[in-house]
């Protein structure tokens, strides 16, 4: 887990305890929503770069 991540899980969580409100329950909900698609976005582009710099290792091997 990023620390953005943490950070944003443990904020939600703070903001729920303070004020346990429907309003408040669903914004939390939001929150762990985007910060689970920023991972994924994240590990996406992790993987994609990963590709890309064995691609290149591989074009730049002499033949």
């Amino acid at each position: 887990m990023h620390w953005w991540n943490q950070q944003a899980c443990e904020a939600a969580a703070e903001a729920q305890a303070a004020d346990p409100s429907p309003g408040n329950l669903m914004a939390a909900a939001q929150v762990q929503a985007l910060v689970s698609m920023a991972e994924a976005l994240h590990r996406i582009a992790a993987a994609l770069e990963a590709r890309d710099d064995s691609e290149t290792a591989l074009s730049a091997r002499p033949k």
